[in-house]
């Protein structure tokens, strides 16, 4: 808990309290890079599930704004998260909201590495399982979305 004292008092968390346009600044960002994030892995999600009549190969070129809107969001996610870490960390939503981007970000890894993977045509994967990861990877970022709306609500 002292970390996380420490955190919230830091500059960053200060900023991020006190300043008129900080918070707003480092939210639209973090709302921008989850935006780009969930987008492009809905897009390769939804073609696996079946979506769309063009070759799933064409949206591996998408996948560094992927990797870009993860930076942009780690580091805007902890920006906020100093603005108030002892609330957030001892707030269900919270927590609930920290598992959920975990989790996508596990299904998100297994079904970029899975659905772009030379191998993966050989190694007798089910297209069930990648189905499976691409449909669990849309409910934990459409999750995560909400719940990370609802920090702002519940406890």
């Amino acid at each position: 808990m002292d970390f996380l004292l420490w955190y919230q008092e830091s500059a960053i968390g200060e900023a991020v309290r006190t300043t008129l346009w900080v918070y707003p600044w480092v939210n639209a960002f973090h709302s921008v890079g989850m935006g780009f994030l969930v987008g492009v892995l809905a897009m390769i999600s939804l073609r696996i599930l079946g979506f769309g009549q063009f070759p799933l190969a064409s949206l591996r070129k998408y996948t560094f704004v992927v990797k870009i809107a993860v930076g942009l969001n780690l580091v805007t996610g902890l920006m906020l998260f100093a603005g108030d870490a002892t609330g957030f960390f001892s707030s269900p939503t919270f927590r609930v909201k920290a598992l959920l981007v975990v989790l996508g970000g596990v299904t998100a890894w297994l079904m970029v590495k899975r659905a772009f993977s030379d191998e993966l045509r050989g190694d007798g994967a089910s297209p069930q399982a990648i189905k499976a990861i691409a449909a669990a990877s849309l409910v934990f970022w459409v999750g995560a979305i909400f719940a990370g709306r609802m920090t702002a609500y519940l406890p």
